[in-house]
């Protein structure tokens, strides 16, 4: 009597919450008509399914007391459960639930059914009509984005072409920055703009005027991969986009041939530079006081005749601030120098100088004398 008791105390109080039906109350659970959402958020119909557990139970709206068919809705589906022999009979005494005969029974599981079906309807539209509002929006997004796209290739493609009208494809803007050599292994400090040649495969060819002796220049040719800190300058990016079709219009360039462009270009400087002093030249004078009566001097030359240089004979002039000569002498030493080779004479004169400012020692001529005997006259500047 006492389990009994307890059981309708419990049957009572979940009957009017979210009971829960398994095996230890009921034979059969049942869902007679519902909907289950599916990974597109939509709900679907379902009918006829046999559940091991139904909880969340809502209301009991009918029963049958000769079936022992409780009828009840969740939030989802309409089911049935048959109950076992203990709930049936604390079922058929609770005045809250309607006893139904069979065509009353039906009236109202159709009933519930329509409930179901018109709340679920509503839930799929609503789905829908958010979905279409996010397609919509997505749309309207990436038509704009399109638009913004479009508006942006054109304002790139015309700053492409005002900058191409205005600039010279070879003059590759770097603003003064230094730059790895793949050839020379160096790092160079370049000035704003270099003279390129062509760039392929992430690299491009560049040459610099080379300083060399007695006024003279011959370009040197260098390649530098193109890396991160290029490709985030803006006017590298704008030059070589306005530009890609010159740039890349050079096939066939190699680092092999740079270089050997390098060595052509440096053997037509030496032969200029030949051809400017052929008997070799003053590549650098010093000269300091020791004291009143001595003068020290350091001479540099650099031999461009094939034969090798024996001695030089260095010829110079005192001049006063105005320029004007005040006193010459001379002063040979042997100084041995292969062909293209730089020697080194240095020497102390003895002469008296003048107290006032401005008074120099000029070389005014140099005297060779070749190892087979010969002489000839160097170029002094």
């Amino acid at each position: 009597m006492r389990r009994f008791l307890f059981i309708v105390a419990l049957l009572s109080a979940t009957l009017g919450c979210l009971a829960q039906y398994n095996n230890s109350n009921s034979f059969m659970r049942r869902v007679i008509f519902g909907y289950e959402m599916h990974d597109d958020g939509f709900y679907y119909k379902i009918s006829d399914v046999l559940v091991d557990e139904l909880d969340h139970v809502e209301a009991a709206y009918a029963y049958d007391k000769k079936a022992q068919n409780l009828y009840v809705r969740t939030a989802t589906c309409n089911c049935v459960v048959t109950l076992n022999k203990e709930y049936a009979n604390v079922v058929k005494e609770n005045k809250h639930i309607p006893q139904l005969k069979n065509g009353e029974i039906d009236m109202r599981i159709m009933a519930e059914n329509k409930t179901l079906e018109d709340k679920f309807t509503r839930l799929n539209e609503q789905r829908q009509a958010h979905l279409n509002d996010s397609i919509a929006k997505a749309r309207a997004d990436s038509i704009e984005r399109v638009r913004q796209d479009s508006l942006r290739k054109v304002r790139e493609a015309q700053e492409r072409a005002v900058y191409a009208s205005t600039h010279d494809w070879q003059r590759m803007p770097l603003g003064g920055r230094s730059l790895s050599c793949m050839l020379c292994q160096q790092s160079l400090l370049v000035g704003d703009t270099v003279t390129c040649m062509a760039m392929r495969d992430s690299v491009f060819y560049y040459s610099e005027e080379q300083k060399g002796d007695l006024g003279l220049s011959f370009p040197a040719y260098h390649a530098t991969k193109v890396g991160e800190e290029l490709l985030s300058d803006k006017r590298f990016v704008l030059h070589t986009t306005a530009f890609k079709d010159s740039l890349e219009a050079v096939e066939g360039l190699t680092t092999d041939m740079v270089e050997t462009m390098n060595s052509m270009a440096y053997m037509t400087y030496v032969e200029n530079l030949c051809a400017a002093a052929p008997n070799g030249y003053v590549a650098a004078f010093e000269w300091q006081k020791s004291d009143s009566t001595k003068v020290a001097f350091k001479l540099k030359y650099f031999n461009t005749n094939e034969k090798a240089v024996k001695a030089l004979d260095v010829y110079f002039q005192i001049v006063d601030a105005q320029g004007l000569p005040l006193k010459s002498g001379h002063s040979k030493a042997d100084c041995p120098i292969e062909y293209m080779q730089q020697g080194e004479m240095e020497a102390e004169l003895t002469v008296q100088l003048p107290d006032a400012e401005g008074v120099e020692v000029k070389v005014t001529r140099v005297l060779v004398t070749f190892a087979d005997g010969s002489k000839a006259g160097g170029r002094v500047n």
